[in-house]
């Protein structure tokens, strides 16, 4: 179904062919030229001097005027549905960045490499599948730190994940300290909780924060954890020095109505962040949008075609 762009420009038709009747025999300057007269000695004795004008009717200026103003109001027509933007989640990536994380104890094509290169292998191919997503990082071992808020520069997060390395800031795991970094960026945007991905090879043995603590208010936030424990073997946690137990990675994903996982090479980590990517796809609206199909070359080109054509065919017979 044609429609215009902007139709109200078809109310100027008959004023544009008013002044194409009316200027085709007066034509603008830029459409004539004076008349020519032939001058030489001979021709005026012979009285054969001759002069030449262009005063034939310009037809074809109606319906330029026409064709331009049709242009104008840019006609165009529906095509096919455009694909939607799936509506991006936000996504917090918490990183152990311990000692514990350089053991060389998984595989990685073929070879025996450092925990953290497994999970860094993995978490690059993660972070490119989130297109529309923000995505942000924070690390911890004795404390924790925001490595990158949330954000769409998926190439910063990368970059800033390559960079990584394991044993710089400490030798404890302090997994309360970093749900408690994530929990104050989720307090500033309480009304779009982002979803929280934890890697660590153990418990919590460090921070002033307990995971407790920290796991109490993130159920009030109504957040979902996903914990993923990047080593071989799956320890028991240990009681702390005030006698209590903390929750365990898989404990702390349960009590939070997430999920735990423990990968213990290179293509186990990459299928649970693939479980993890379909659990927490992007919802993707049904289309809305038509593309638009834009014609208003046509008119413009028969414009200038026929304006091209006048021309030729005056000077043509202005040579005769």
């Amino acid at each position: 179904m044609m429609s215009f762009a902007h139709p109200w420009l078809l109310t100027l038709l008959p004023l544009a062919l008013w002044l194409g009747w009316h200027l085709r025999v007066g034509a603008p300057a830029a459409f004539s030229r004076p008349p020519i007269t032939l001058r030489h000695p001979i021709l005026a004795r012979l009285n054969l001097a001759h002069t030449q004008t262009a005063s034939t009717p310009r037809l074809w200026l109606p319906l330029v005027a026409a064709l331009l103003i049709l242009a104008a109001a840019q006609p165009q027509s529906e095509g096919g549905w455009l694909p939607p933007i799936g509506e991006g989640r936000d996504i917090l990536l918490l990183i152990d960045t311990s000692p514990s994380m350089a053991i060389q104890d998984m595989a990685l094509d073929n070879k025996t490499v450092p925990r953290m290169d497994i999970l860094k292998h993995a978490a690059q191919g993660f972070i490119e599948r989130r297109t529309n997503d923000r995505l942000g990082m924070i690390v911890f071992s004795d404390h924790a730190a925001t490595i990158i808020p949330l954000t769409h520069d998926h190439a910063a997060v990368q970059a800033l994940l390559a960079r990584l390395s394991s044993g710089n800031t400490g030798a404890a795991t302090a997994i309360g300290e970093g749900l408690g970094v994530a929990l104050r960026q989720i307090e500033a945007n309480p009304t779009r909780p982002p979803v929280l991905v934890l890697f660590s090879d153990g418990d919590n043995t460090g921070g002033i924060l307990r995971p407790r603590e920290a796991l109490a208010y993130a159920e009030h936030l109504g957040l979902h954890l996903y914990s993923v424990a990047v080593t071989p073997d799956a320890a028991q946690p240990a009681a702390q020095a005030d006698g209590l137990r903390e929750p365990s990675l898989s404990e702390m994903s349960e009590l939070t109505g997430g999920r735990a996982y423990q990968a213990g090479d290179a293509s186990s980590l990459q299928r649970i962040l693939s479980d993890i990517d379909q659990r927490e796809a992007a919802h993707t609206p049904p289309p809305s949008e038509r593309a638009k199909i834009e014609w208003y070359p046509l008119p413009l080109g028969l414009a200038l075609l026929l304006l091209a054509l006048g021309q030729w065919f005056e000077l043509r017979g202005g040579s005769r």
